[in-house]
């Protein structure tokens, strides 16, 4: 579905063209007002802005709220740099030319002031994940093994339940995966390894699996894709109950 996303003259330049076209490409997702899905009605964008810097974007119902820039403390700057259960995304599982993939979407785009003047803002997300050893994607979809990550899994009726666990055992995610494609699950334990892929990355958490490459290309030439090849498997292939 796709959406007709407005903001207001302030909230557009205060984005930059990148972050404003990121934003109109959005594609699902929950008003912040009602806490409703977004539907077939008009959505707009809401951005907040924090003293040092840093912000997040949210979309609301046209019928809910206008599109609007709002201040934040430092105390709810700091929540949406780094919430306390964690990143809030979706993932999602599929392949790519084979090899088994997990993408990771923001609910919420977090994102921060570059510190220059006119400059556009940063997504944190992707800049975390740079900074915590995942390579930046700029041709073939692949990345190089990043040691020490985890991914476990277990069936949970059609779904899989998903823990992806980093070095000192910080929960990236936890959640559940939708229906994965036919041979994900084999080919995972075949190589006992899974490309995991985040950044900004447009669509949505259930595109067709042959929507997805191209999907993950365009990011990637974007450069705006991050990945990194990681272990992965079933609880006890990792000595876990």
């Amino acid at each position: 579905m796709t959406l007709a996303v407005r903001m207001s003259p302030e909230v557009e330049q205060a984005l930059g063209p990148q972050m404003a076209l990121q934003a109109r490409g959005i594609t699902e997702g929950t008003c912040i007002e009602c806490q409703q899905p977004l539907d077939d009605q008009p959505v707009n964008v809401v951005l907040g802005q924090g003293p040092m810097g840093a912000g997040g974007i949210w979309f609301v119902h046209d019928r809910c709220a206008p599109s609007r820039i709002i201040p934040l403390n430092a105390e709810a700057e700091a929540a949406v740099v780094q919430p306390e259960d964690g990143y809030d995304m979706t993932m999602a599982a599929g392949t790519v030319d084979g090899r088994p993939v997990l993408v990771a979407r923001m609910v919420m785009t977090p994102l921060t002031d570059s510190g220059t003047h006119g400059a556009e803002p940063r997504n944190i997300f992707m800049q975390a994940l740079l900074e915590n050893g995942f390579h930046l994607v700029t041709a073939e979809v692949d990345a190089p093994p990043l040691g020490e990550w985890i991914a476990v899994f277990q069936p949970h009726g059609r779904d899989l339940q998903l823990i992806v666990l980093t070095p000192d055992g910080g929960r990236f995610f936890h959640g559940t995966i939708a229906r994965p494609p036919a041979g994900w699950v084999k080919s995972v334990l075949a190589e006992h390894q899974v490309l995991l892929l985040g950044g900004d990355v447009p669509g949505r958490h259930d595109d067709e699996p042959e929507h997805l490459h191209e999907i993950l290309a365009a990011a990637a030439r974007n450069g705006q894709l991050a990945g990194a090849r990681i272990a992965c498997g079933r609880p006890n292939d990792f000595g876990l109950a």
